[in-house]
C-alpha cells in the first residue's frame, strides 16, 4: 500500500552531531537538564525534534538548527532579567494560563509526561510520543494526544485526551459527540499503517535511548482501537446532556475503550493503561 506522506520517526547522523555543537549544544544542554527533571518532553519527528513544555512546543530542532515560534513572544509576563531560555519557557507557560481556568486537557496530560525521562520516577507505563500526526491517507493533519508504551509488555497504545466540558465530548441530546469520529479516524489511520507504526516507533525508541539515556525496548505490538481518556467528568452533577453524551460515546466506541475520570481525580499511567487495555493487540 502506498501512503500519501507516510509515518516516519528518524534523526540522521549529521543532525545528531549538530545537535551537540556550538550554540545548539548550549541550548540542548539546558533542554536535557529539564528533560531529566521531567519538565520538558522531547518528541522525535521526521529528522526533527520537538521539545514541549507545559503542552506547548518550546523549541524545534530542524535542518540542524533550533527555532521557535516568534508569535509566542507576545505572551511573556514579567520577563525582565530572565535568560533567553527562561523567557521562552515563560512565554509558553502564559500562553495557556487562561485556558479553561488552567484546567485544559493539555495541563492535565502534561502531568503524565514527566515519567518518561526522569529515572527517579518508576512507572512501567510511560508516554512515548505526543501530538502524533500519522500522516497517512487517512486522517492526515489530525493529531492524537498520546502514545503510551508499556515497558514490560512492549505494547503501544494511542490515546486521545479530553475534558468533559469540551463541546466535542458533551453535546445536546440528539447530536453525536464529535470526539467519536475523531477517535475512529485515529483507529482507521492506525489500521492503515499498523506495521509501519510499530517499525517507526522502534526507531523512535533507539533515538531517545541514544540521546536521553533511556533504555526502553522497541515496541512489538500495537493495541487497537484508539482510546479515549476524559477528565473532569462530574458524575455527581450530571445533566441530561451529560448523561446522554456518556451513553452515546460508550455505545459508539465501546466501554473498554473509554476512561471517564471524575472531577479532581488524576489517574496514574498504569491505571490509565489498565482501564483502556481491552482491545486487539496486533
Amino acid at each position: 500500500m502506498r501512503y500519501i506522506q507516510g509515518f516516519v520517526r528518524s534523526l540522521d547522523d549529521v543532525s545528531k552531531e549538530k545537535l551537540t555543537k556550538g550554540k545548539n549544544g548550549e541550548l540542548f544542554a539546558l533542554l536535557q537538564a529539564d528533560i531529566a527533571a521531567g519538565c520538558v518532553f522531547p518528541a522525535v519527528r521526521k529528522n526533527e525534534l520537538y521539545f514541549y513544555y507545559l503542552g506547548g512546543c518550546l523549541y524545534k530542532f530542524a535542518r540542524c538548527y533550533f527555532t521557535r515560534d516568534k508569535n509566542w513572544e507576545k505572551f511573556g509576563v514579567n520577563t525582565d532579567g530572565l535568560s533567553v531560555y527562561d523567557k521562552a519557557k515563560n512565554e509558553v507557560e502564559h500562553k495557556f494560563a487562561k485556558m479553561h481556568g488552567g484546567s485544559a486537557e493539555r495541563w492535565l496530560l502534561n502531568k503524565l509526561y514527566c515519567h518518561t525521562f526522569n529515572t527517579e520516577l518508576k512507572s512501567k507505563v510511560v508516554v512515548l510520543d505526543i501530538e502524533v500526526n500519522l500522516k497517512g491517507a487517512i486522517g492526515g493533519g489530525k493529531k492524537c494526544d498520546l502514545v503510551l508504551l508499556n515497558t514490560e509488555t512492549n505494547e503501544i497504545m494511542f490515546v486521545e485526551g479530553k475534558v468533559f466540558a469540551d463541546p466535542r465530548v458533551k453535546c445536546k441530546v440528539g447530536r453525536t459527540p464529535e470526539v467519536i469520529e475523531q477517535v475512529n479516524i485515529y483507529t482507521a489511520a492506525m489500521e492503515e499503517q499498523r506495521q509501519v507504526i510499530i517499525e517507526q516507533y522502534g526507531e523512535y525508541v533507539r533515538i531517545i535511548n541514544d540521546l536521553f539515556g533511556t533504555s526502553y525496548n522497541p515496541p512489538k505490538k500495537l493495541i487497537e482501537p484508539a482510546k479515549l481518556l476524559v477528565y473532569e467528568t462530574d458524575f455527581s452533577n450530571l445533566t441530561v446532556n451529560g448523561s446522554y453524551s456518556i451513553e452515546k460515546i460508550n455505545q459508539s466506541l465501546g466501554t473498554d475503550n473509554v476512561m471517564w475520570v471524575e472531577t479532581y481525580n488524576e489517574p496514574t499511567l498504569e491505571e490509565i493503561w489498565t482501564a483502556l487495555r481491552g482491545g486487539v493487540c496486533k
